[in-house]
């Protein structure tokens, strides 16, 4: 995928595959700044969310956010300002990528490691 989505096709979108989603699986959200990653991923939280009330911030400061879901643990993960691959060991992210649902903004350290993951890469440009 790869255009530039408008509000209703961001939420259309992370809800369909909120819905679909099972884990293990990882997005990998790629985009500029002010694309919609974040906010693909909190209408993609808000659906699957049990206490519906909770806030959904952006983890672009803590790094990472884990939310209870009716689907398990849901991790939004901005590594933005991660620039040492040891950091993402030290998050314990790579488990999770094995475990639970991952919604992974700026995924390019991931994807450098030339690992396999099952993931699925939304383009917001």
């Amino acid at each position: 995928m790869g255009y530039k989505y408008s509000i209703d096709d961001l939420k259309s979108l992370a809800e369909s595959s909120a819905r679909s989603s099972c884990a293990p699986i990882s997005y990998f959200l790629m985009g500029d700044i002010g694309t919609g990653k974040t906010t693909f991923s909190q209408f993609f939280i808000r659906e699957v969310l049990i206490n519906k009330e909770q806030e959904i911030t952006s983890p672009t400061f803590n790094i990472v956010h884990i939310y209870d879901t009716l689907k398990g643990p849901v991790w939004h993960v901005d590594l933005y300002r991660i620039e040492n691959p040891s950091e993402i060991d030290e998050l314990g992210l790579l488990e999770a990528m094995n475990e639970a649902i991952c919604l992974i903004e700026w995924p390019g350290l991931i994807m450098a490691r030339g690992k396999r993951y099952n993931h699925q890469e939304i383009r917001f440009d």
